[in-house]
């Protein structure tokens, strides 16, 4: 008898285990489900930053690499194989990482949870314009790229302030260490450099990241997220 119970006890723990799977699959499926109509919502008729109001036109990928370029007039974005998005606004001066390069990057930018139209992280307020920005050091191998903020133990002795890795994870948190894949994919197109002649200017890009693109935050909650994005060069 007793055998029996345990016999019962066991397959009953399987059936709530399996039941509960269901309902936690199930649950990451509708999230999906609900990202994916926001980002269509948002290419129809983006709702915030700088194509405010302003319908994209999605070019795909194979048109895209005819030129590496998209027409800014017409707000072009690529739309890549991985879900991601991108208009190059600007290619920027200098020149593209090539292999086994390693390069440090300046960069500011705006965030915007496209699910709630919310502008929730950024930092290229004018005041701050010469002493805010993200600083990371990023490698390029066999057409791959890699990269890790700087830690914020650096904020201390420059005095800069890395929003990622010190605000939003925890300048002790593993993950703050981590550049999210989708802020690396312009690296390919743009050209890195540092202005030093009149009319030269840093590359600057638009952005969708889908929630397994993008940052922890992101990447947990199953958001996609629009960013407005420059890199520069750091020495």
């Amino acid at each position: 008898m007793k055998k029996k119970l345990y016999i019962v006890t066991v397959l009953l723990a399987i059936v709530f285990v399996a039941i509960t799977s269901c309902d936690d699959y199930a649950s990451y499926a509708e999230q999906r489900d609900y990202e994916l109509s926001a980002l269509s919502r948002f290419v129809d008729n983006p709702s915030c930053g700088e194509i405010k109001g302003k319908k994209i036109n999605v070019i795909s990928e194979a048109e895209f690499l005819k030129d590496s370029t998209t027409d800014v007039s017409k707000n072009e974005f690529v739309r890549f194989n991985n879900g991601i998005y991108m208009q190059i606004v600007r290619r920027g001066c200098g020149s593209i990482m090539k292999d086994g390069e390693s390069a440090t990057i300046l960069s500011r930018f705006r965030e915007y949870n496209i699910n709630g139209d919310s502008l929730q992280m950024w930092n290229d307020d004018v005041y701050y314009d010469q002493q805010l920005y993200e600083k990371f050091d990023v490698r390029r191998i066999s057409g791959t790229f890699s990269g890790t903020f700087c830690s914020a133990g650096d904020n201390v002795v420059h005095g800069q302030i890395y929003t990622y890795a010190a605000q939003v994870y925890g300048s002790n948190h593993i993950l703050a260490k981590v550049v999210p894949s989708g802020l690396l994919v312009p690296l390919s197109y743009i050209k890195l450099g540092r202005p030093a002649n009149d009319g030269d200017e840093i590359a600057k890009v638009r952005l969708i990241l889908p929630h397994d693109q993008g940052q922890a935050k992101a990447s947990a909650g199953v958001y996609a997220c629009y960013y407005e994005i420059t890199y520069e060069k750091g020495i």
